[in-house]
């Protein structure tokens, strides 16, 4: 991955009066920068590990924060740099889960129309919250399948139809709503996984015209497509499970893909962050189901892989892998939190990581305790979560500034 050493400034970005390196500690590459050219960051109380995040048609960037009340608070950033806040009510919900895990439709991302899903306990039933931020309110339910709340959610194109489904794992069960955004509530289709689920995702792995899902299941990890799940029914995989390479517990509780090397193909990311490992998965297919290569964990890791998230930050057709592990010690401060940036060349060989932590950290901080990554402003943003701290950093493609280094 080539990021540039030129500082980038702050009259070429449109956003902000003054820019300060400073904010990503001991990063090198001083073309991030923060919304408010300074090492501050957003205050919520009983803030709970969920955050999504997207642009809307304008540009614009929005991200959605859970907090314990419980509710949801909406933030938005204009080109101009100005931020504003409001509160988007859950009532009815007895609790929003710890963590909190949620989704947005990447196809109707918008402040005032966008779709998002969050994972509630409503009325004692595991429940997919949905709603659009004008009405600054859920708009209805979908319910889930057994009695936990979802431990994964996904939008995305299936084999079903062209319209967009939503999935969402929980318990042992996975639940679809086929073409969402034609329903109004109600009870989703579920089949059974046979075991605690993990994370969820929807990848193109070549079996369909649509995305296959890819979930966490008891430390393995299957793939099987949507057409397929009818409640009262097992549902059918396709092909055998990808096993954990080290026997880890944890395999599956994160996932992400992207594509590293920038052929065009999918790459698989499979986190066991309670074992500090990350593989990942080059190419990988139902037919032709690769080996998984693993990212060294850093020094002092204690929970690598908790979030994981890609995103092209340097613009060069190739994403790169974003990887928190919010119990790490980072600048003198036990648990402060670290979240680490790995690119790839186009051979699929990942470089030395860069590493992000709190400019100030702080005991227990949690810096990387939830992740999202959005295209705004021409470019990708990250918006990191930590311990009712929310970190905001903007970048704008740099290719073809010169003077880059690998």
């Amino acid at each position: 991955m080539s990021f540039r050493k030129i500082l980038l400034s702050c009259t070429s970005l449109g956003l902000i009066a003054s820019c300060d390196p400073r904010v990503f500690d001991d990063l090198s590459d001083s073309a991030w920068v923060h919304s408010a050219g300074k090492p501050s960051s957003t205050e919520f109380a009983g803030f709970s590990a969920g955050l999504i995040g997207g642009s809307d048609g304008s540009g614009n960037l929005h991200y959605f924060v859970a907090a314990e009340k419980p509710a949801l608070l909406l933030v938005t950033y204009t080109k101009s740099g100005s931020r504003s806040s409001q509160e988007v009510l859950l009532e009815g919900r007895d609790q929003l889960p710890v963590p909190t895990i949620m989704a947005s439709d990447p196809s109707a991302f918008a402040a005032t129309s966008g779709n998002v899903a969050v994972a509630v306990i409503a009325n004692g039933t595991p429940a997919l919250a949905m709603f659009r931020a004008e009405n600054k309110e859920a708009s209805s339910d979908f319910l889930l399948a057994g009695s936990t709340a979802a431990t994964g959610i996904a939008f995305g194109v299936t084999d079903i139809s062209a319209e967009t489904d939503l999935l969402a794992a929980g318990g042992q069960d996975l639940n679809l709503v086929s073409d969402y955004k034609n329903k109004s509530g109600g009870a989703a289709e579920s089949c059974s996984l046979g075991g605690a689920t993990g994370g969820l995702i929807l990848a193109d792995l070549d079996v369909s015209a649509g995305a296959e899902y890819v979930v966490g299941v008891a430390g393995t990890v299957v793939v099987g497509q949507a057409s397929s799940i009818a409640t009262g029914s097992g549902c059918a995989l396709l092909g055998a499970p990808i096993m954990a390479p080290g026997g880890e517990a944890s395999f599956g509780r994160t996932l992400t893909s992207g594509d590293f090397d920038g052929n065009g193909e999918t790459d698989l990311v499979i986190a066991a962050p309670d074992e500090n490992a990350v593989y990942v998965y080059m190419n990988w297919t139902v037919a032709v189901p690769t080996m998984g290569v693993k990212i060294a964990n850093p020094a002092g890791s204690k929970a690598f892989g908790a979030n994981v998230a890609v995103g092209d930050f340097n613009d060069d057709g190739q994403d790169e892998l974003v990887i928190s592990d919010h119990a790490r010690d980072a600048g003198g401060a036990t648990g402060a939190g670290t979240v680490f940036i790995y690119g790839a060349d186009n051979s699929g060989q990942f470089a030395a990581p860069i590493e992000l932590y709190d400019a100030s950290p702080e005991g227990d901080q949690a810096f990387g305790k939830s992740l999202t990554v959005a295209k705004a402003f021409g470019g990708v943003s990250l918006v990191v979560g930590a311990k009712n701290e929310v970190f905001t950093y903007f970048r704008t493609p740099v290719s073809g500034d010169g003077d880059s280094r690998e």
